[in-house]
């Protein structure tokens, strides 16, 4: 469990390094493939306004 402890750290100081500036990523992100919500989620997975407001969600 320390391990998963440890990555836990490192993680977290590895994010806030590159969202303070500490660590400059912006190279590195050139070089990932776009992105976008939509790709993710189709609009029909999603359940209407109207049904999250009533309870009905899927």
């Amino acid at each position: 469990m320390r391990e998963i402890e440890l990555l836990r750290e490192y993680r977290t100081r590895l994010v806030a390094d590159v969202v303070t500036g500490k660590l400059d990523v912006r190279e590195v992100a050139k070089t990932l493939p776009e992105e976008t919500f939509e790709d993710d989620f189709s609009a029909a997975d999603e359940p209407d306004a109207e049904d999250v407001a009533d309870g009905e969600e899927e």
